[in-house]
């Protein structure tokens, strides 16, 4: 599995799964099982929003940061 996109998307990923590991693994099941293959997420802090895009035909996800 690779995550690519938004670094900072990235970094905030990657507290969310030191703290949040459960929330994580909903997140990724989501992305993979929702229609438009997206889940939303919003970094710890609530400052940052992104969505994590599966992309099913590469087997990875991408971090795209919403304004």
């Amino acid at each position: 599995m690779n995550i690519t996109g938004d670094p900072k998307g990235i970094e905030d990923l990657k507290e969310i799964k030191e703290k949040k590991v459960d929330y994580l693994k909903f997140l990724l099941t989501s992305a993979k099982t929702n229609f438009d293959r997206s889940a939303p997420f919003t970094s710890i802090d609530g400052e940052r929003k992104y969505s994590l895009v599966y992309d099913p035909v590469k087997n990875e996800f991408v971090i795209k940061a919403i304004p």
